[in-house]
């Protein structure tokens, strides 16, 4: 499961005078050729490795770190079996550092090496998913568990700390100090894994009095209640009905977006709407945060030299060198954006971008665009 810890170990990592590999690669849908094009994939970027470890102006350390760093690669390649979308490997051997991260969404083929970890293609996809966690309230006890990319894990459990016997003020009050307790938990859990939703589970008269003991910040995630049988308890269930909340919440956040940008386009503000303007947008640098209709490919051409973009053409109109046809033009808008700083959002709703195909918000108003 990729945790916050895993993420967060990553970004804060430096190489303090050692290089930091950071190799990205596809992995395909079609089951029969994905272990070799990801074994060729990553063969190409190791031999640029090794042709590094030759040089040895990095020095006796730098070089000996890249070369365990190529060995360790290699033999994840061999023996990992990754699900489709991609894979990302990071090492730095000479300081002990190995990171891999399976991400549910392609991402470009990419090898850098650099004093710290090339995250930012990472970082746009994983930024589509939100972290949730999920809490489970009785009277007398709490289970909790952090949802994520289809996966849970549990982070704890509380147990109501005294017995009340059978005087009930007693029993009201530990069960005001447990909720507290169990508040002070899921605050807790939200510093250190940062997670974005609450989802939480109870018996149906207890469930409003324990969210009137949340903070407000705490209040403010909560995407959704589900009940919880005592008799009938068990995880794969809780997970269904978590996992049905975070599910509509992302509908309803795309709705909104969709909107939002809409709206924004349509009164001449820094929104962009339909594949021209924002090919277009894409070319300059402009796009902030892309929007697009989950599954469409459209064919498209690139200008390798300056990342021109658009939907056909022979020439690149900015530098008039020769473009290449591409199978799917938005799959090299989203790395173009993603390489440029901004976020992508993929929209599975339905919602009026299944007209526009891609809509984007801008850093600054389009120049117009060159004739081509």
């Amino acid at each position: 499961m990729i945790t916050a810890e895993t993420i967060n170990r990553i970004v804060r990592f430096r190489g303090n005078g050692l290089p930091v590999v950071s190799l990205y690669a596809r992995v395909p849908t079609d089951l029969s050729s994905r272990g070799a094009m990801v074994r060729s994939q990553v063969d190409r970027a190791l031999h640029d490795l090794r042709l590094m470890a030759k040089d040895h102006t990095l020095g006796h350390d730098a070089i000996k770190s890249i070369r365990g760093d190529i060995d360790r690669i290699a033999g994840m390649a061999a023996e990992r079996r990754w699900l489709p979308g991609a894979v990302a490997l990071f090492s730095c051997s000479g300081r002990g550092f190995f990171e891999e991260v399976q991400l549910p969404r392609g991402v470009r083929d990419r090898m850098t090496v650099d004093e710290t970890p090339w995250v930012r293609s990472m970082l746009a996809v994983l930024d589509e998913y939100h972290r949730c966690c999920v809490a489970v309230v009785h009277r007398e006890s709490a289970r909790t568990w952090e949802l994520y990319l289809d996966e849970m894990r549990e982070t704890g459990k509380l147990r109501l700390s005294a017995d009340p016997g059978r005087n009930d003020n007693k029993a009201d009050e530990l069960t005001k100090r447990h909720f507290r307790q169990v508040v002070t938990r899921l605050d807790e859990l939200h510093r250190t894994d940062g997670y974005e939703l609450l989802a939480i589970g109870g018996h149906r008269a207890e469930l409003p009095r324990f969210i009137d003991f949340l903070t407000s910040d705490l209040r403010a995630r909560v995407a959704g209640t589900f009940p919880v049988d005592d008799a009938t308890f068990n995880l794969g269930d809780i997970k269904r009905q978590a996992s049905a909340i975070v599910d509509r919440y992302e509908r309803s956040e795309e709705e909104r977006m969709v909107a939002d940008a809409v709206e924004t386009a349509t009164a001449g503000g820094l929104a962009a709407l339909g594949l021209e303007p924002c090919l277009w947008a894409g070319s300059v640098a402009a796009v902030s945060h892309l929007l697009v209709q989950d599954g469409t490919v459209t064919p498209g051409v690139i200008c390798d030299y300056d990342r021109w973009l658009a939907l056909a053409g022979q020439i690149c109109p900015l530098c008039e060198r020769p473009v290449r046809p591409v199978p799917d033009i938005i799959d090299e808008l989203v790395q173009v954006v993603i390489d440029e700083g901004g976020s992508i959002k993929h929209v599975g709703a339905d919602t009026a971008l299944k007209e526009y195909v891609v809509a984007a918000s801008l850093r600054f108003p389009l120049p117009s665009q060159p004739d081509g």
